[in-house]
């Protein structure tokens, strides 16, 4: 057992992942109750404790790792009677592995500081079946000495840890990441909307891309669900492309830098959101593409498509 005891907070599909690797290797793990019972359940069964709020978990544990849907919701677990700081002891770390915004990291480093911690963003790239297996890629940002206390943790779960800079590179690298991964998608679904408008045999199309400039990971990943009605390959809600573009495009005024595509990009998933279709993962992109367009985005039967 290592001598490191660690409080994880945000149990959802990679929390839960990157929670479970870190128990398995050794680490003594404290988790916060949560509504969905399934994911802490299944770690005090292996034995974690679990505690009633996030003081109390930070009180019992030398670093916590967040793992949330975004910066709000990290502000909301930091702050207040029951919040991380209330429990907080000089020289603890804590470890925000969110997709954060990039405009506030600064601010919430400093709520933790003045408490006498250390912060690091240290969002993650990859997918929960990644993290299942510990192979998350980490995009670290602040201290590097740090960072070095915190890498036996870190190591749980990832396959690599690049450190890119002070404080907010981490969160700055990964939204600006996320563009890449998010644009891409939104061209993959437009462009594939046009083929179907044009009558193009959508598989045919789909071979021919995974031959050429068009193929790429993120195509990897989607167009099973054009081929197939697979919608697994990313799961990753459409909701939280709208919030990861919204950090971005601010981040691009706040530079400033251009930010002509990534607007169109953010509006894309803005729309796919207020139609109602936030709640689904990136793949459904298609349908929301093809909704607009009044078209069928897919190459397989309509009732082999859930």
């Amino acid at each position: 057992m290592t001598t490191i005891n660690v409080g994880f907070i945000g149990l959802g599909l990679m929390g839960h992942a990157m929670a479970n690797n870190i128990q398995s290797k050794g680490f003594s793990l404290g988790v916060m109750a949560h509504r969905n019972r399934q994911p802490v359940d299944d770690l005090v069964g292996k034995g974690a404790r679990e505690f009633a709020n996030a003081a109390e978990l930070t009180r019992a544990v030398d670093v916590v790792l967040l793992c949330l849907p975004g910066t709000a919701e990290v502000s909301r677990t930091l702050a207040g009677e029951q919040g991380v700081l209330a429990g907080l002891r000089p020289g603890q770390i804590v470890v925000d592995c969110s997709t954060g915004d990039p405009n506030r990291t600064a601010e919430l480093a400093a709520q933790v500081t003045a408490c006498g911690g250390h912060y690091l963003d240290t969002p993650v790239n990859r997918t929960p079946k990644d993290a299942q297996a510990g192979r998350l890629n980490v995009l670290a940002g602040g201290d590097a000495a740090v960072l070095e206390r915190v890498r036996p943790v870190l190591e749980c779960f990832s396959e690599t840890i690049h450190h890119l800079g002070p404080l907010g590179s981490g969160h700055k690298a990964k939204v600006i990441h996320n563009f890449i991964s998010q644009g891409n998608a939104t061209i993959l679904a437009e462009a594939f909307c046009t083929a179907a408008k044009n009558g193009i045999d959508l598989a045919a199309f789909a071979e021919i891309c995974s031959m050429s400039g068009g193929y790429s990971r993120t195509f990897e990943r989607i167009i099973p669900y054009v081929l197939h009605g697979d919608d697994s390959g990313q799961q990753f809600a459409l909701a939280n492309c709208e919030k990861d573009m919204r950090y971005y495009t601010e981040l691009t005024k706040l530079t400033p830098t251009t930010g002509i595509v990534s607007d169109a990009v953010y509006q894309t998933f803005m729309l796919a959101k207020v139609l109602g279709h936030g709640d689904k993962y990136v793949p459904r992109l298609f349908d929301v593409l093809g909704e607009i367009n009044g078209v069928r985005v897919s190459a397989c039967p309509q009732e082999d498509k859930a």
